[in-house]
């Protein structure tokens, strides 16, 4: 891939070649238009010398000698005093048309080519430009030219001393201006060399001094990837250790009740060895589905919220729960307001997992024969997820702790995940927890979420 240096070489490069380019066209157009300008001045002056000198009153100035004087013969050169006289050529007539002064150079002059004003004139190869001058008397008409080339030599000269010099200088400007790209690249060089010096394994921020402004916006960006790197790799290693923390206990038991089935002789404590082991099953597989919920909501990029059906899915997520509850012979009831919402945005599947932990947990802590009731209502913009049990209710000394991952108050019960994964829920959507003393005798547990 081209290098930022080069790439930015050949781009001011290329802007000074085409800026040359065009500054050159624009002094040629300049300088030709100016030299035309000036040089047809110097015509118009000219002839108008000529006319005051020839229309100076005769009894001052001799005229026929003044007309023999300016008649140079056009087979001699005369001796010039610069080379540029010989370019230039003037011719003078009388009212009869005959010419009573004229220079040894002058064209062969057609009637066409004495009409008064300025024009072109091409002949054996040369172009000329002419002025013609009538005096008020038409007596005299005077005609000067003058070739062509001497425009077209003074113009390129004039580009020439200016294009030249910019020429030259381009060489030296991309001398310096390399040089300056370097040095403007070297504290993203150092930055580069800074990070590949680093331990693969570290995940501490950059740290450069001096950095220019428009390197900051870099620097942050790395050092907040590094942080959520660092984040990421912090909760995957702590996921592995509560997950191998909770785990270890569930296995071992397990581990327990499949030797006690293998070596029991009497079949009833062979059954009951293999119930133990069937429960013990449930309760690792429970623990397992908590600890991978709990992880994925640990996850700080959000998935997109989409519209959930709000009673459908409270109604199905205790359709599924019922079974479990009817084991335990406890009563689910499911309590819902008037005005209820069709729809709640949330993240795919946070509705069915905040109801199975809300509903789950109660059915789990509390005793056979116990009431459950998951009540639904909408307040002031807010849903509120209420589930209250008959159990035998939490002091409240110990309800704040409740949301702490792996705490419970009872270990034949869980893991003590299911209201951490609740209040993981409610902080991605906005929401909230609490805890109070149920009308029915045990815990009321409250979810509320922004209905906007």
């Amino acid at each position: 891939m081209t290098s930022i240096r080069r790439r930015i070489l050949v781009r001011v490069l290329g802007l000074l070649v085409a800026g040359s380019l065009v500054l050159g066209l624009v002094s040629y157009w300049d300088a030709a238009h100016e030299v035309e300008e000036l040089f047809d001045a110097q015509l118009g002056q000219s002839a108008r010398v000529l006319m005051g000198l020839l229309t100076i009153p005769e009894e001052r100035v001799d005229h026929d000698e003044l007309a023999r004087a300016l008649v140079e013969s056009a087979d001699v050169m005369p001796v010039l005093g610069h080379r540029y006289e010989s370019k230039i050529a003037f011719q003078v007539r009388d009212a009869a048309g005959q010419v009573i002064a004229r220079s040894f150079n002058v064209p062969d002059l057609d009637a066409e080519h004495w009409q008064p004003g300025f024009a072109h004139l091409r002949q054996n190869g040369q172009n000329w430009r002419s002025y013609v001058l009538m005096d008020p008397g038409m007596s005299l008409a005077i005609w000067v030219g003058e070739l062509g080339d001497v425009r077209g030599e003074l113009v390129h000269k004039i580009v020439r001393s200016t294009l030249i010099p910019g020429l030259i200088g381009i060489p030296l400007m991309l001398l310096l201006v390399w040089a300056a790209i370097g040095s403007g690249l070297r504290p993203m060089e150092a930055m580069a060399r800074l990070i590949r010096q680093r331990d693969p394994h570290s995940l501490q921020p950059l740290v450069l001094q001096d950095l220019p402004s428009e390197l900051e916006p870099m620097q942050a960006a790395l050092n907040r990837l590094l942080e959520q790197l660092h984040e990421l790799v912090a909760r995957e290693q702590r996921f592995i250790a509560d997950a191998a923390h909770e785990l270890r206990t569930p296995l071992a038991v397990l581990q327990v009740h499949a030797n006690n089935a293998l070596g029991s002789k009497d079949p009833a404590q062979r059954d009951e060895a293999l119930s133990h082991l069937r429960d013990g099953v449930r309760r690792a597989t429970r623990l397992v589905s908590q600890l991978l919920t709990l992880a994925r909501l640990g996850d700080e990029q959000q998935p997109e919220k989409v519209p959930v059906r709000l009673l459908q899915t409270c109604r199905s997520e205790l359709a599924v729960l019922l079974p479990l509850a009817l084991t335990r012979q406890q009563e689910l009831d499911l309590d819902a307001a008037e005005g209820l919402p069709a729809t709640l945005r949330m993240e795919p599947g946070s509705l069915e997992t905040l109801i199975q932990n809300l509903v789950g947990n109660a059915i789990q802590h509390c005793p056979r024969g116990s009431s459950i009731r998951l009540g639904v209502s909408c307040q002031d913009g807010l849903l509120r997820l209420s589930v209250d049990d008959s159990g035998p209710g939490v002091p409240p000394a110990e309800r704040v702790r409740l949301s702490e991952r792996f705490f419970t108050l009872s270990t034949a019960h869980g893991a003590g995940l299911g209201l951490s994964i609740v209040q993981r829920i409610l902080e991605r959507h906005g929401g909230h927890l609490d805890l109070a003393d149920s009308p029915l005798g045990g815990l009321n547990v409250t979810a509320t979420l922004p209905l906007a």
